[in-house]
C-alpha cells in the first residue's frame, strides 16, 4: 500500500511538471517574406511556401492559427500540422470565439461563422447581413456588430450597434428575426473642440468586469486616417460617452483586472510627423484622466503589464522622414501609473528602435519588435526589461507578430 502510495505521487507530481511546462512554452505565428512561420520554444516551422499571408490569429486553446492568402481564409492544426481552407475567394477580420474553436469572419458586409470543434473546419453559415464590424459577445455567446451610416439625399443615417445571439448548435433559422437593435450612435461626436461625423465604428473590447465597452467611431475614410473618437459605452447600453480623439492605427486596451482603459490620443497621421501622440489612461465610470507622456515626447504603442503598470515604446517628438534612418527610434519605458515613476528598460544599438511592446501574462515575458524601419527582429525578456535577447529574426513588418497569450 505504502509503495502505491509513493507511485501515485510520484505520477502526480511529474504530470504537474508537465503542466508546468506546457503552460511555460512560448508560441508564435509570424510572417517572413511573405510566409507564415510557427516557432514553439526555440523551434522553428514554416507553414506556407506559396502565396502572401496576412493577420494570423490563434484560437482560444492554442490548436489552431487562422490567417488569410490572396485566395481566402485558412486554418492550420498545429497538432495535425494540416491547413484547411474555410472560405475562397476573400474575406477578413476573423476572429476565434472566445471559449470554443468556431471561428468568425467578414466577406464584405456578411458576418459568416465555420465550425471547427470536430477537428475539421465544416462549410461556413452566414450569421448577420450589413456587418460593417464585430467582436464576439465575452462569454461566446453571439456578436455585438454594427452597421455603417448610410448616405442619403437629406443627409447621413446613424451607425447602430446590434446583438446577434448564436444557440448551442451555431444554427441560424432568419438571418433578420435573430437581431436585436441595442445601440444607436449619435451622428455627430464632439469632445472639446474636435467634432467628427460617426459613420462606423472599430471593433468591441470590454473591460474586466464586463460593464463596460470601448470602441472606435470613425468618419469617412480619409478623414479618419487623422482623426477619430474614443468611446465607451455600458453593457447595459444606457450610458455612452466619447472620450477623446484618435488617429487611425493606434492602440486602447483595458487593464487585465479594473476598469482602466489606456490609449493613444492624439489626432495627426505619423507622416504629418510623430507628435502629439500621448498615452492616456481612463478609470471608469468615474473619467478621471492620467496623461503619462512627457512634454516633447511622443508615445507610438503600449502594452499593460498589470493593473498598475504600463510598457510603452516611447521617441523624443520628431517630423517625419522619408528616409527610414531619420525617423523616430523609440525606446521602451516602464511606467507606475499610480506614482507616475518611469523607467527606461529597453536599450536599442544606434540605428534602431523598440516598437510594439506585448506582455505575455501566462509566461511572465515582455516582448517587442526591435527595427530600423527595414530590419525587424522580435525580442523577448523578463518583465523589467532584464535579460533581452533575440528571438525571432527578419520578421516582415513591425506588426507581424502573433503571439498565443492567453490572460491565464
Amino acid at each position: 500500500m505504502q509503495r502505491l502510495l509513493l507511485i501515485l505521487i510520484f505520477l502526480f507530481c511529474f504530470q504537474g511538471s508537465l503542466i508546468t511546462h506546457a503552460e511555460s512554452t512560448l508560441k508564435a505565428a509570424f510572417i517572413r517574406e511573405e510566409n507564415l512561420w510557427l516557432k514553439v520554444d526555440k523551434v522553428e516551422k514554416q507553414i506556407t511556401n506559396d502565396s502572401r499571408v496576412d493577420s494570423p490569429v490563434w484560437s482560444y486553446d492554442g490548436k489552431w492559427i487562422a490567417y488569410t492568402k490572396k485566395d481566402g481564409i485558412w486554418v492550420y492544426d498545429t497538432l495535425g500540422m494540416k491547413s484547411y481552407q474555410v472560405y475562397h475567394e476573400g474575406g477578413s477580420n476573423c476572429q476565434w470565439a472566445p471559449d470554443k474553436n468556431v471561428l468568425a469572419f467578414q466577406d464584405r458586409s456578411v458576418l459568416d461563422i465555420s465550425d471547427i470543434r470536430l477537428g475539421k473546419p465544416k462549410s461556413f453559415t452566414n450569421v448577420a447581413l450589413g456587418v460593417s464590424s464585430f467582436s464576439w459577445m465575452p462569454d461566446g455567446s453571439g456578436f455585438l456588430v454594427s452597421s455603417s451610416a448610410n448616405l442619403l439625399p437629406n443627409g447621413w443615417t446613424n451607425p447602430i450597434l446590434f446583438k446577434v445571439p448564436l444557440g448551442k448548435d451555431l444554427k441560424v433559422e432568419d438571418l433578420i428575426k435573430n437581431v436585436q437593435q441595442f445601440f444607436t450612435i449619435p451622428g455627430n461626436l464632439k469632445k472639446g473642440n474636435i467634432e467628427i461625423l460617426a459613420i462606423g465604428t472599430s471593433s468591441f473590447e470590454w473591460s474586466a468586469d464586463k460593464k463596460w465597452i470601448a470602441f472606435i467611431v470613425h468618419p469617412t475614410a480619409s478623414w479618419s486616417m487623422d482623426s477619430n473618437m474614443l468611446c465607451v459605452l455600458s453593457s447595459d447600453g444606457k450610458k455612452f460617452e466619447p472620450l477623446d480623439e484618435m488617429a487611425s492605427g493606434f492602440a486602447f486596451n483595458w487593464a487585465p483586472s479594473s476598469n482602466l482603459l489606456g490609449y493613444i490620443q492624439g489626432g495627426g497621421r505619423m507622416s504629418f510627423g510623430f507628435k502629439n501622440k500621448h498615452l492616456k489612461v481612463k478609470e471608469l465610470p468615474a473619467l478621471q484622466s492620467l496623461i503619462l507622456t512627457p512634454e516633447n515626447f511622443v508615445d507610438l504603442s503600449f502594452t499593460w503589464q498589470s493593473d498598475k503598470n504600463v510598457i510603452v515604446s516611447r521617441s523624443p517628438e520628431i517630423e517625419w522622414s522619408n528616409k527610414p534612418s531619420k525617423r523616430a527610434l523609440p525606446i521602451l519605458f516602464r511606467i507606475d501609473i499610480q506614482n507616475k515613476d518611469q523607467k527606461q528598460i529597453s536599450f536599442p544599438p544606434i540605428g534602431y528602435g523598440d516598437f510594439n511592446p506585448e506582455f505575455l501574462y501566462l509566461n511572465q515575458k515582455l516582448t517587442w519588435t526591435r527595427s530600423n524601419w527595414g530590419n525587424n527582429d522580435v525580442w523577448i525578456s523578463e518583465p523589467d526589461g532584464k535579460s533581452a535577447k533575440k528571438w525571432i529574426e527578419n520578421v516582415d513588418y513591425q506588426h507581424s507578430v502573433s503571439w498565443y497569450a492567453p490572460m491565464e
